[in-house]
């Protein structure tokens, strides 16, 4: 399992280059949501914030990288991610953390003498699983082919990847925005208002009453697990 940049079964996810685009921006979020004016803007974007990092490669559960990222993954050997995984039914692939893969920037090994090695796409690697975006990507040795001896050591092994929705070779499932929205919708009133109040008064007015409906948030809570059912990749 990849979480939190700790690999259970070997390595670790490195993120070299966080993601600079939106999953949303704030106009279409407050469109979906049917809000118009500008008052809860500052809150509606933090709560976008909050609701995407939930999800996103470097700190969510989902296993996804949402936008444009660079990660690296590290290994102290060929053999670290093959102990339990077998992607691709190739006993020799190595999966990479999150997808959708972008891209593989660079393999990199040291060698039993210590010397820094790459390998060469086609020559030295291949890449299984590219343009299926519901899977996570491996790379493995090409054809009858078989990884070189590295020298077993920590981040001896260096697979730097590029992966993300970035809407020209991998477009983001429309599930995953709808997500987003409801789970700000969710904490916006988290957000807003003081939960310890029950009632505002407002004397020759009226009265408005709150009810915090824990039915309500399972709903929500449900609708969203329902929409990224099968996105999820833990």
């Amino acid at each position: 399992m990849f979480r939190n940049n700790d690999i259970s079964d070997g390595g670790r996810a490195v993120l070299i280059e966080p993601p600079t685009d939106e999953v949303i921006t704030l106009a279409d979020c407050k469109a979906m949501l049917g809000i118009t004016g500008t008052d809860q803007d500052i809150s509606i974007q933090a709560a976008i914030y909050a609701a995407v990092d939930n999800l996103d490669a470097a700190s969510g559960w989902l296993g996804r990288a949402l936008r444009e990222q660079t990660w690296e993954l590290q290994l102290r050997s060929f053999d670290d991610r093959r102990r339990k995984v077998a992607p691709y039914n190739n006993p020799l692939a190595i999966p990479l953390p999150y997808a959708p893969l972008l891209t593989v920037v660079s393999v990199k090994y040291f060698d039993v003498a210590g010397v820094d090695q790459p390998l060469v796409l086609g020559a030295g690697y291949r890449i299984l699983g590219l343009g299926a975006p519901l899977e996570r990507q491996a790379i493995a040795p090409v054809y009858q082919g078989s990884w070189p001896a590295a020298r077993v050591d920590d981040a001896s092994v260096r697979i730097r990847f590029t992966c993300g929705y970035d809407e020209v070779q991998n477009f983001m499932p429309r599930q995953l925005k709808q997500a987003v929205c409801l789970a700000v919708r969710d904490l916006l009133p988290l957000m807003t208002r003081d939960q310890t109040v029950l009632e505002e008064r407002v004397e020759g007015i009226g009265s408005t009453r709150y009810q915090n409906n824990p039915e309500f948030a399972a709903v929500t809570c449900n609708a969203i697990a329902g929409l990224l059912s099968n996105l999820s990749l833990y």
